[in-house]
């Protein structure tokens, strides 16, 4: 295999200028959407199969666009990454709405704290470990991991709180909340998985 190469490959100012104009105008869909009232009629299983077709959605869009696929493969990894510091608000977001009784506060706790860590470990890894470390690639492989584990009991707890007692996660389509599992939560699973896509394409997997 070799040994891995870890070096950080700036994208340019333009690719990540794109991508952001990107994000914000998706976010401002969302917000548009879910002000209209539509998000809220859904009935499970209906809002996690919209989160499962925008998260594929945004993982083929990532692979097929060219323009997107090569800022993730030239973005610095610590970018890809810092992505996840959002996940702190998140978090704040979901004890904060279980505090008021407007949130599920079995799905509040582990979700919150959950992603509260992740993020806390995210910019850790950011200000700490540099891409000269050597020990840089097992440990982005370790957050990457307990990252995606973590994310993926999110929705998996969502699903299934929402599918015996949909009131109780009915704060979450609502405008001041439908952007995390509209937009937050598809491109948190998606940066997961462009992230391991790197960490394989520095030991020559997936060429």
């Amino acid at each position: 295999m070799g040994t891995m190469s870890f070096e950080a490959v700036p994208s340019t100012p333009a690719r990540t200028r794109k991508v952001i104009i990107g994000a914000a105008l998706w976010i401002v869909v969302v917000v548009a959407v879910a002000a209209s009232g539509i998000p809220q009629k859904l009935k499970p299983p209906a809002p996690q199969l919209v989160v499962l077709i925008l998260t594929i959605a945004l993982i083929s869009f990532g692979r097929l666009y060219s323009p997107l696929r090569a800022w993730i493969v030239t973005v610095d990894l610590r970018g890809l990454v810092g992505v996840h510091v959002l996940r702190a608000l998140a978090g704040a977001a979901f004890l904060w709405a279980a505090s008021r009784g407007s949130l599920s506060p079995d799905f509040a706790r582990m979700a919150g704290y959950g992603d509260i860590a992740v993020a806390v470990l995210a910019l850790a890894m950011i200000v700490f470990v540099t891409p000269e470390r050597p020990s840089a690639p097992l440990l982005y492989v370790i957050w990457n991991t307990l990252g995606l584990i973590d994310i993926m009991l999110v929705v998996i707890t969502a699903a299934r709180i929402g599918m015996t007692d949909a009131p109780a996660m009915a704060q979450l389509l609502k405008p001041s909340f439908a952007v995390i599992p509209l937009f937050l939560v598809p491109v948190v699973i998606a940066s997961h998985i462009w992230i391991f896509e790197r960490l394989l394409r520095r030991v020559g997997v997936g060429r």
